[in-house]
């Protein structure tokens, strides 16, 4: 009897899990697990979450994709659990950077301001992030798609513990040890998450392959799903060792 594949699907920060329903339509053989992050008070309940659901399904070949947040979710989880590819979109080892790494992340300082936002004024402050998460041109030549995806629907609770997670999560000292195959998927003009720090995600992880997208910002999942869709497709039919 084949081994089941089993899709683990890890959303981005405030990111409606119903984002990955066209990519997960076309793998109608496997099965699907897509944590809600939407009760999370606390960072640790990001990964817990996700071990529970992992433990939920038992036996199974495990491939995770994970979008941004998602994608340091991850890597913590392949340090942990038998994971056998991955596919990160749109991430890095770690979200806070020094003042010398700038380019592959932020400052402290910029989440903190988001969480004084979040109270002060949360319809706007989520506005300009999701703004934010396409370029000029996906908006204009893409605006249907973009509007669609727009969902807010995280509570300020779980969005704080989001936060706080990316304030304080970094899997720079798991990289190395991460022994499975790995797709980054990383937009050229992302100006969420630099491209800087997929390159360099990319060159810490001894089996990943980077793939670039010209003219994308931080949503590929959105603007560019047959990309997504390929690289989970290659995960899906490769032998487990890499080989597609």
């Amino acid at each position: 009897m084949a081994t089941q594949t089993v899709l683990l699907w890890l959303a981005g920060w405030g990111m409606s899990n119903d984002l990955w329903n066209p990519i997960q339509a076309r793998f109608p053989t496997c099965h699907h697990v897509t944590p809600d992050f939407t009760r999370a008070t606390h960072p640790k309940d990001f990964i817990a979450v996700i071990e529970k659901e992992v433990r939920a399904v038992g036996h199974g070949r495990l491939l995770v994709i994970g979008w941004s947040m998602g994608g340091m979710l991850a890597q913590r989880l392949a340090a942990n659990a038998p994971v056998h590819g991955m596919v990160l979109i749109s991430t890095g080892s770690r979200f806070v950077r020094p003042k010398e790494e700038r380019s592959k992340g932020w400052p402290k300082a910029s989440l903190l301001r988001m969480e004084r936002g979040l109270f002060e004024n949360r319809e706007r402050m989520w506005g300009d992030f999701f703004e934010s998460i396409a370029t000029e041109k996906e908006r204009r030549e893409q605006k249907d798609a973009f509007l669609a995806s727009r969902v807010d629907e995280w509570p300020t609770e779980a969005l704080m513990a989001g936060l706080a997670y990316l304030r304080e999560e970094d899997c720079g000292q798991l990289c190395c040890s991460l022994d499975v195959p790995v797709t980054i998927i990383h937009g050229k003009n992302d100006a969420i998450w630099p491209f800087a720090a997929g390159a360099e995600l990319a060159e810490s992880i001894p089996q990943a392959e980077l793939v670039p997208i010209e003219g994308c910002g931080h949503a590929p999942p959105i603007f560019y799903p047959e990309i997504v869709t390929l690289a989970v497709q290659r995960m899906v039919e490769s032998d487990g060792e890499g080989k597609a």
